[in-house]
Parts: C-alpha cells; sequence; structure tokens
C-alpha cells in the first residue's frame, strides 16, 4: 500500500471512527444518563408514547370541561386523577379560584406558587408566561375562565424541567469529554501507525548510511512494506550488497594480482638464476671441457625456451583475460578434428611410452562451433599436463565424444599419478601446481588449464575434471553442437 493510499486511509478513519463512535457513545449516554436522572421512570419507549398520548387527552378534555363544565374542576378528585395521570411526564396541575390554590399538585411548593400569584396579579396580567420556578425547574402555563357563579378561575398546567435539564448536562459534558477522548485516542493511533511506517525504516537507512560511511558493509536492512518507502529500502538494500560484491571481488581481485605477480616473479626468476648461474660457470672456466660447456649451453637453451614459453602463456592470458584475443569461430567435423588431433599426437606420446586411443560415440557428420586454433590449444595444454604427470610405465590418453542433446561432451582421461580431491576445484586457477612448491623441474607455465577455461567459456561451454589419487585424471568439456557435416547455412561469427 502507498504512502498516498495510507494517508487518505488515515485521514478518512480519523473522520469516520469518531462519528461511528459518538453515535453509540450517544446511545449508551443516553441510557446511563437517563438511569442517574431518573428520567420517565424506567419506561420504555411504548409506555411514554401512550402517557404522552393520554396525557394530550386530559389536555383537551380540561380545557373542554373549563368551556362547557367549568364547575367540574371544583372536583377534588377529578383533579387528583388528573393530576396522577400528568406526573406520568413529571407534570401536575393546579387550579386558582378568585387568586386562592383550590388545588395544587405536590410536585409544587404552595408558598413559593403563593409569591408567584402575588407577583403575577401586582402586574396585571394574568396570562403572563414567564413561570416561576425553583432555578427555573418548573415551567407552567396557564389557562383563565369563570366558575359559573362568576368566580375567576385559572388552570395551571405544571413541567418538572429538572430531570431534563439535569439529563442535558451531564450528556453534554460527558459526551463532550468522551469525544474530545476518542478524537485524541484515534488520531494519535492512527498517527502513529502511519509514522511508524515511514520513520522506522528512515531510521533503518539512517542506520545503513552511517555504517556504509564507516565503512562497514556486513549488515542488512530488512523491510516488507510494499510503500514507497519499503521501495526505496530495497533499494538501498540492493546497492549495499552490491557494494559489498564489488569490495569483496575487488579485495579478490587485489588477492589475485598479488599472487600473480609472485608467481610472475618467482617463474621467471627460478629460470634466469639457472641462466646467470650456468653463464657464471662457462665464464669462471667451471666448464673446461666441450662435453660440459655443451651440457651448460643445452641447460642454457632449456630454460630460455621454458621463459619463452612462460611469457607466450603469459601474453595469452593477459590478452585473453581484457578480451584482445579475437576468436573466429567456424563450423568443425568434430569426427574428422579428433582424428587428425590423434595422428598429430600418437608417434610423439608411442616416444614416451604412451597409448592414444578415441572413442566417438556419435553421428560422424556431427558439426561443433569452435575455432580451430584455440580448440587445438586447448587438446595440447590438457595432453601436456597428462605427460607431466604420467607416472605409469605405460601410459594411457583415452579421449571420449558423447552426444548431450544440443551440446558434445569431451572427455580427456588418463592414468597418470592424479590429483588430491582437495585440489581438483582449483587446477583451473592460474599458476596452479599440484606441487606446493612451485617445482618446475617438469617444466610449465602453471598457466595451461587456465588457458583452456578461458577458451571454453568463450566457445560458450564449461570445462571441469575428475580425479582419483594413484589412478589418473579426466577433464571434460563441453561444445556446441550446430549441424551436419554437409550443412551449407552461413555460420555467424
Amino acid at each position: 500500500m502507498s504512502i498516498r493510499v495510507k494517508l487518505l486511509l488515515s485521514n478518512i478513519l480519523m473522520i469516520v471512527i469518531p462519528l461511528i463512535s459518538a453515535f453509540i457513545l450517544a446511545i449508551v449516554l443516553i441510557g446511563v444518563n437517563m438511569e442517574k436522572t431518573d428520567w420517565k421512570n424506567h419506561k420504555s419507549g411504548e409506555e411514554y408514547d401512550k402517557s404522552a398520548q393520554d396525557t394530550f387527552k386530559e389536555f383537551i378534555r380540561i380545557s373542554n370541561d373549563t368551556l362547557n363544565n367549568p364547575d367540574k374542576l371544583k372536583d377534588i378528585a377529578y383533579l387528583k386523577d388528573i393530576d396522577n395521570k400528568l406526573k406520568n411526564l413529571n407534570s401536575g396541575v393546579g387550579l386558582v379560584i378568585s387568586n386562592n390554590i383550590y388545588y395544587l399538585t405536590d410536585k409544587v411548593d404552595r408558598t413559593k406558587f403563593e409569591q408567584c400569584l402575588i407577583k403575577i396579579n401586582s402586574k396585571g396580567n394574568r396570562n403572563d408566561r414567564n413561570g416561576f420556578s425553583y432555578n427555573d425547574d418548573i415551567q407552567y402555563f396557564n389557562h383563565d375562565f369563570k366558575l359559573s357563579d362568576g368566580k375567576p378561575g385559572a388552570l395551571y398546567i405544571f413541567f418538572d424541567m429538572s430531570p431534563i435539564r439535569k439529563f442535558i448536562k451531564n450528556f453534554v459534558s460527558s459526551f463532550t469529554l468522551c469525544f474530545i477522548i476518542i478524537i485524541v485516542i484515534t488520531n494519535g493511533v492512527l498517527t502513529l501507525i502511519v509514522s511508524q511506517g515511514i520513520i522506522k525504516p528512515l531510521k533503518k537507512l539512517k542506520y545503513g548510511a552511517e555504517q556504509i560511511r564507516n565503512g562497514n558493509l556486513a549488515f542488512e536492512i530488512n523491510q516488507k512494506s510494499r510503500d514507497e518507502v519499503g521501495e526505496v529500502c530495497r533499494a538501498f538494500e540492493e546497492m549495499r550488497y552490491r557494494l559489498k560484491e564489488a569490495l569483496e571481488q575487488q579485495l579478490k581481485y587485489d588477492e589475485e594480482r598479488n599472487e600473480f605477480i609472485a608467481s610472475i616473479t618467482h617463474d621467471l626468476k627460478t629460470p634466469l638464476t639457472s641462466i646467470k648461474g650456468h653463464i657464471e660457470g662457462i665464464k669462471d672456466g667451471v666448464a673446461d671441457t666441450q662435453e660440459k660447456n655443451e651440457k651448460y649451453i643445452d641447460i642454457i637453451y632449456k630454460k630460455v625456451e621454458d621463459l619463452d614459453t612462460l611469457i607466450n602463456d603469459l601474453t595469452f592470458f593477459s590478452n585473453q583475460t581484457l578480451k584482445k584475443v579475437p576468436f573466429n569461430f567456424s563450423k568443425v567435423n568434430l569426427k574428422i578434428f579428433i582424428e587428425d588431433i590423434v595422428d598429430e599426437y600418437q608417434i610423439e606420446l608411442e616416444k614416451l611410452g604412451i597409448e592414444i586411443s578415441y572413442n566417438y560415440n556419435m553421428d560422424p557428420k556431427t558439426i561443433v562451433k569452435a575455432d580451430v586454433e584455440k580448440f587445438k590449444r586447448v587438446i595440447a595444454n590438457i595432453f601436456g599436463n597428462s605427460i607431466k604427470y604420467m607416472d605409469k610405465e605405460k601410459g594411457q590418453i583415452n579421449i571420449d565424444i558423447e552426444d548431450r542433446g544440443q551440446k558434445v561432451l569431451i572427455g580427456i582421461h588418463d592414468n597418470g599419478e592424479g590429483i588430491k580431491q582437495e585440489s581438483v576445484p582449483i587446477i583451473f586457477n592460474r599458476f596452479y601446481r599440484a606441487d606446493p612448491s612451485r617445482n618446475t623441474s617438469k617444466g610449465g607455465s602453471g598457466l595451461g588449464l587456465a588457458i583452456a577455461k578461458q577458451i571454453i567459456d568463450e566457445h560458450g561451454g564449461k570445462i571441469w575434471a575428475e580425479s582419483s589419487l594413484g589412478e589418473g585424471t579426466s577433464i571434460y568439456f563441453e561444445l556446441e553442437k550446430i549441424g551436419g557435416y554437409d550443412e551449407k547455412k552461413s555460420f555467424d561469427n
């Protein structure tokens, strides 16, 4: 829910909740204050309606009696009956004949009513309706008439207003206080709910900004709300995560760069030291015979070749890392390519006591997408490792080719000395050598498999290894299959 919707809903609820509460509160307070004031003597609504109707009928009957049979009002029993009926609405009746009180309801104090009559007579206006009261609690209206003997009479109907006034006073004060409390609580709760949905995430963002300022990225901001502030928090968390990843990657790159420099230094220094030593031996006359002299020169030449190989691999690896090495992909018949590789290496491997074979379990017309020269380099690097670490008298290298749908799986297996299980995942790292002392007696730059991985990655495949110490190593990689050998479609590089 967006902040705009939350604020709109909050404003609506700030109006609706107090109104509904006020309606309920009014009903409750009416009942409570009726109980307190004892108004209507706890009668039901229907009973009050009937009493009001009966009283109105009595008013009509009394009015008719004053016109048609005024002497009937002299009957005290009749007046008491009227008075009892009027008491149902907190009313009463009084009759004055010739300025003397003939009958007076017990709801009115006689002495005060006599004083009121004196006041009315002194004004000379018997129809004065200013009323009399005990603090305006008793109100009345009067009706003047004449009896059959000509005496003046006045009929007074009294209304006790004290329950109503007390009810209204209590109701208004209680309702006002409770309504103010409802408004305060409603606004307070809704404001707290809405503000917390904004303030808490902002505090998290402030905390996160302070942590980043202090260089700490190892924290997390969890915000599940779907409003704008939640989106900002999630964007901030994404930024923090990417900064953390970038920092970790940078640290990793720095560490790898330092290792790279150290490895280059070591691998360059070792042959250079050997070359320097043998040259000094020749200069100092240590190689005092033709045989020794040729031996020293052979060693120097071998070390120079190692340096040349190392520099070439370093150049290729660096250019490949910087994406400066172009790849010229073409359609390659895989069966023909493998046969050419086997033919090319067979004589050389036989001289080393290694037998090479292949198992081609696919359509002979299968075409793969490959850069031939780079692909040959992958095979050469893998073969080179197999030769270097071959510890069996009768060595074996076998190539398996299998169909994997849109891909072709190529596995190169040897029965050499194998690799420790903990080292298998890192053999494709640059400058990795199984010998932790980085002994270069077996030759190689330590970049062969790293270069192979780069080339296979550029081909859109993946490369991995499986090995058992003492039994041999298997290198697997994939190439993309694009069709048959006789396919005539052009290939887009």
